[in-house]
Parts: structure tokens; C-alpha cells; sequence
């Protein structure tokens, strides 16, 4: 994985811009304790803001022996035209 943080209130909108650009982004790391089985046992939003903060602001870039320096490059250009949108 290749997590990069995008100001939180663009993290929708660069996430569906770079699937548009056919670039295999996805979210990680929710914090465990927003998981069902520890949401069952009373653990809510707010236990941890600072987890909570870099959640909602993360993404995942693909990363992968086999990417070449042209595909990386397309990446970047379209993060950055993404942040820029």
C-alpha cells in the first residue's frame, strides 16, 4: 500500500476522480473500534479522534513490482489534477 492524506473534505471527490482515471485507489485503515463486532461491545466515533482524523483523510495509491515509471508518473499527474479539481 501506498497511503497518502488528502485534505478530508476532497477525499470523496479525489477517490472517485482517480477510479474515473481507471487508477485502483482504495480507503484503509478504518479504525478498529468503528468495526461492527466493537461497535457491539459500545466503542463509538470519538474514541480516538486523532485515528478517526487520518482515516477520513487517507487513501491508498496502487503500488506493485510491476508498475513502470510511466504509470507512476500518470498516477501523480492525475493526484495532483484530482487536488486541483
Amino acid at each position: 500500500l501506498y497511503p497518502i492524506q488528502v485534505p478530508k473534505n476532497k477525499r470523496l471527490s479525489v477517490f472517485d476522480y482517480l477510479r474515473d482515471q481507471k487508477i485502483g485507489v482504495n480507503v484503509h485503515y478504518i479504525p478498529i473500534y468503528l468495526q461492527p463486532f466493537y461497535i457491539n461491545l459500545g466503542f463509538q466515533e470519538g474514541y480516538c479522534p486523532n485515528a478517526e482524523a487520518y482515516y477520513h483523510s487517507a487513501i491508498s495509491l496502487p503500488m506493485f513490482p510491476g508498475l513502470d515509471d510511466i504509470q507512476i508518473e500518470y498516477v501523480v499527474s492525475q493526484v495532483k489534477a484530482a487536488l486541483l479539481a
